[in-house]
């Protein structure tokens, strides 16, 4: 018997283990659960912590995936692995419908876009992943770089993202150089260079001897060249670098220096501190050839005889040691471009003398002098400026026409320096060249115009100096208004020293090109003869141009013959030569009176800027004074067009060019310039014919058509009316409000009401008088109205707007002053049976039986006109009394009517508009009577798809 109860009592035994056993399992479990919800590891206490208690702080650490997740994101590593991108969207897409924060699942999706070539998308799922794991620094920094590196993706947007995803590492450890730095290029970039400073300064105040940043942080302040507070945070800058590396030996150890110190020296030089600049420049050279112990040459200010080539001046001095240091540590050691910054420097302190001693060392037939041009221009062109300024106007000009030939396009501010040396050096005609090719390279130059103006009025050509001042204030205007309160566009100068800057910062070579080669320019290009030059060299500019162009209308010819034959392809090659003769035409002064060509150039722009300009400036002064002097010879340039062409080609087809270059314009849907070169035509002396005045308007319309430009057509067709009083013009007013694809309300609008009945009623003023003669009655009846020139066609077009305005009443009126001038004439009936009918069906109308019959009366005559004259072909007459009777509701009428038009159709000259109107009407007849069957039938017979 024990031996069963010892048996029972082990089963017992070992149930109560097993479930003791899972009891401490839940212990533990719960204890793991209230010790990653209170941050303890203690978890025998259950409730808030003691007040006192320091917990852990942050967010706390990530659960794992559950268990179905983590099959999901395997199942997605397994279809990415394969290939199977779809199904690897498809199932990371499900993961994260389950549970958004899954960082494995944003980081898998960020890798199936972008193996899909979704960039954008891989983007935004990358900084998904980076907000779910905010202290990771990596993941940031990788989202920034992916911005960056997004060359298929908007710029701009990219830019902010890479911006944002740099602040985000910069919160998680604000000491991370690489964030830093990529935040203050990116910063840069956008053109925030004030914050980029901020991020340089930062990482300066750590690590003041990385020469990288210090000259990134220079780069950003000739950007930001607008605040001149820039300047001074790259020049301590570069102290604080030379101040950390000068105890610890010579700065042969830095690669490009040299460099550096001469981007110092300008900063220094920027603050007017000449005399500090030139000893700041020789202190930091000696420290580069390794005599910085020779502190004495900081007290011999005077003059730079330390960098002499020779050593008889150096031995002047007393604390001189000739043995103690080579001589090739002294002159020869001493770069070029310094030295010339030394001239320069020497030339603002009115020490013309010792500076022409560094500019000896300057000779500008040696590679050293070109390569020293080409490689420093800012420095070259700042040296040729200030040798200008002291009148040494040889020397600069040997030193502007080596940039001029080193550099890699032609730039206006050295073409323009250029000039004013010859200028200086009495050589006008040369001058006017340098001026000429100046606004040919950037046709917003002001200077040069102003510069020629000021030529030009000297040699008595104040015809051109006016057009040049007209065009110079022009632009001086529109460049005000375009910057604002006085900023201007970084041009010419500051355009190459920002060249320089970056191309000493990636030791690169390249010549700044000028900023406004780009730019679309705010005057017109036109043709600048020289004026200056001699007789022979005018003769044979003139034989080139005209040679020139007669080549050019052949190619417009050519091209044009070719696009009509069906080679549309070649219709940009024909715009642009089209827009060369166009441009040519209108920069001639001679086929415009002076008013049309000052507004061509900009006068517009000019009478704006008036007001705005001080009364006493010298460009105010000088269009007054040409504008009084050349006001009596306003239109002599009208008298001397008496030969009916210009350079070999006719007034006609330089009128045709105009024209289709307009049209081609207008179907590019360029309004503005199309309208303006309809403009031109129209303002031309030489165009002023009706004959042209009428092809000019009729272009125009036809650019407003192509532009849905309703207004335009409305306008061009009442002027049509206005000038040309005949029915063509009329017509032509109906047309148009066809054609432009605009609401009725334009064709029936008040104005266009208005317009017409004043017309009308000065025609009939002007019989007021023969219906005031008592008329004898055998003078009564046709023979007095054929005294009547009224146009039928202008009382017909009134009447018709009345009628579309559903004044049908006073439409019945006209159309009926209409009939008694032409009785016969088929379209005046079958107005006036329209609107009889039209008048009986409206609500109110009185009589509505009279009415009804009245208009059938008239379109009874209109079917009967049979082969007179105007009559309209049988097809159209039974068509348009067949409407009218389904218009009144009798179908069966209008079906056998509609029935004879189309046999009548087809026995004339078969005509597809009266087969699809007439499948129209009847296919509606049959909806409105219920038979669909027949409906359909008809519809599937006309029906082609």
């Amino acid at each position: 018997m024990a031996s069963p109860a010892r048996d029972d009592k082990s089963d017992a035994d070992s149930d109560l283990e097993e479930l003791q056993g899972d009891i401490a399992k839940f212990d533990e479990s719960v204890r793991e659960f209230l010790a990653s919800h209170e941050g303890s590891g203690d978890g025998h206490t259950y409730g808030r912590p003691s007040r006192g208690g320091r917990g852990s702080r942050g967010p706390r650490k990530a659960a794992k995936p559950r268990g179905d997740i983590t099959a999901r994101l395997s199942r997605v590593n397994q279809a990415f692995l394969t290939g199977d991108y779809d199904r690897a969207l498809e199932l990371v897409s499900e993961v994260i419908r389950i549970n958004a924060e899954t960082f494995q699942a944003w980081t898998a999706l960020a890798s199936i876009f972008r193996e899909q070539g979704e960039l954008d998308r891989a983007l935004a799922a990358m900084m998904y992943a980076a907000h779910l794991r905010p202290k990771d620094i990596g993941g940031w920094m990788s989202c920034a770089a992916y911005a960056l590196n997004n060359f298929g993706g908007d710029e701009e947007a990219n830019m902010k993202t890479a911006r944002l995803c740099f602040s985000a590492a910069l919160r998680a450890d604000p000491h991370n150089r690489e964030a830093r730095l990529g935040k203050a290029a990116v910063c840069h970039s956008q053109g925030h260079y004030s914050q980029a400073i901020l991020e340089y300064n930062y990482l300066l105040r750590q690590r003041p001897a990385d020469l990288d940043i210090v000259r990134k942080l220079a780069e950003t302040c000739a950007d930001g060249k607008e605040n001149i507070s820039n300047n001074a945070s790259a020049k301590t800058a570069y102290r604080r670098f030379f101040d950390s590396v000068i105890p610890y030996g010579p700065g042969d150890r830095f690669e490009g220096l040299w460099y550096d110190i001469g981007i110092y020296a300008d900063l220094c030089a920027s603050s007017g501190s000449y005399r500090e600049t030139i000893k700041e420049l020789k202190a930091l050279a000696r420290w580069m050839v390794g005599r910085v112990s020779e502190h004495y040459w900081d007290y011999v200010q005077d003059d730079d005889r330390e960098w002499d080539i020779d050593s008889s001046r150096r031995s002047q001095c007393t604390d001189f040691t000739d043995s103690l240091f080579s001589p090739s540590r002294y002159g020869e050691s001493l770069p070029l471009d310094l030295r010339m910054r030394l001239a320069m420097l020497r030339l603002r302190l009115l020490d013309k003398g010792e500076a022409m001693r560094h500019l000896n060392y300057l000779d500008h037939s040696t590679q050293d002098t070109r390569d020293f041009v080409g490689e420093f221009p800012a420095v070259a062109y700042d040296l040729a400026e200030e040798l200008m300024k002291s009148a040494v106007t040889d020397v600069a000009t040997s030193i502007l026409e080596i940039l001029r030939e080193t550099s890699n396009a032609p730039d206006s501010t050295i073409l323009l320096q250029l000039g004013r040396c010859y200028i200086a050096a009495g050589e006008q005609p040369k001058a006017e060249e340098y001026f000429l090719a100046a606004i040919d390279a950037d046709e917003d130059s002001i200077d040069a115009r102003i510069e020629l103006a000021n030529m030009y009025e000297e040699a008595k050509e104040g015809e051109e100096a006016l057009i040049l001042t007209a065009e110079a204030m022009a632009l001086q205007d529109a460049r005000h208004h375009q910057t604002g309160l006085g900023r201007t566009d970084i041009t010419g100068r500051l355009t190459i020293h920002q060249g320089e800057i970056r191309r000493r910062m990636s030791q690169t070579i390249q010549i700044a090109v000028n900023a406004g080669t780009n730019k679309q320019s705010h005057v017109p290009k036109r043709y600048r003869p020289k004026r200056l030059a001699g007789a022979d060299t005018l003769r044979q500019d003139e034989q080139a141009r005209a040679i020139k162009l007669s080549k050019q209308y052949d190619i417009v010819r050519d091209l044009k013959l070719r696009i009509s034959e069906g080679q549309v392809n070649l219709t940009g090659q024909w715009m642009n030569a089209s827009r060369d003769l166009v441009d040519e035409f209108r920069s001639l002064k001679r086929f415009y009176s002076w008013d049309k060509y000052l507004h061509f150039l900009g006068k517009k722009q000019v009478s704006m800027s008036m007001p705005s300009q001080a009364p006493d400036s010298e460009l105010s002064q000088m269009y007054e004074r040409l504008t009084r002097s050349l006001a009596p010879q306003a239109d002599s340039s009208v008298a001397g067009i008496h030969q009916g062409m210009h350079q070999g080609i006719s007034f006609d087809n330089w009128l045709n060019i105009f024209l289709d270059y307009a049209i081609g314009l207008a179907i590019d849907h360029q309004r503005e310039e199309a309208y303006q070169v309809c403009e031109a035509a129209k303002d031309s002396v030489v165009f002023q014919a009706s004959n042209y005045e009428f092809m000019i308007h009729i272009a125009w319309t036809v650019c407003a058509i192509y532009t849905n430009d309703e207004e335009r057509c409305v306008a061009i067709a009442r002027h049509l009316m206005r000038n040309g009083v005949m029915s063509d013009a009329n017509r032509m007013f109906a047309l148009l409000s066809r054609l432009c694809q605009s609401p009725v309300s334009w064709y029936t609008s008040g104005p266009a009401q208005k317009f017409i009945l004043r017309q009308i009623r000065a025609i009939d003023n002007s019989y007021e008088q023969l219906f005031a003669t008592n008329f004898e009655p055998s003078e009564a009846g046709e023979a007095t109205f054929s005294r009547i020139d009224m146009d039928v066609c202008l009382l017909m077009l009134y009447g018709h707007i009345l009628f579309t305005s559903t004044s049908y009443t006073y439409a019945i009126s006209y159309f009926l002053r209409a009939r008694s001038l032409d009785p016969r004439n088929p379209m005046v009936n079958l107005s006036l049976g329209l609107a009889y009918v039209h008048y009986g069906l409206k609500r109110q109308s009185t009589n509505r039986q009279y009415l009804l019959l009245q208009g059938q009366a008239f379109l009874a005559q209109y079917f009967e006109a049979g082969e007179s004259e105007g009559a309209r072909p049988l097809a159209e007459r039974y068509y348009n009394t067949g409407r009218l009777f389904q218009l009144l509701g009798l179908s069966q009428l209008g079906s056998n009517l509609y029935s004879n038009a189309i046999e009548a159709n087809n026995a004339e000259h078969h005509n597809t508009d009266i087969d699809t109107l007439v499948a129209i009407n009847s296919f509606m007849s049959f909806l409105a009577a219920g038979n669909k069957t027949a409906a359909f039938s008809l519809l599937k017979k006309k029906l082609i798809l």
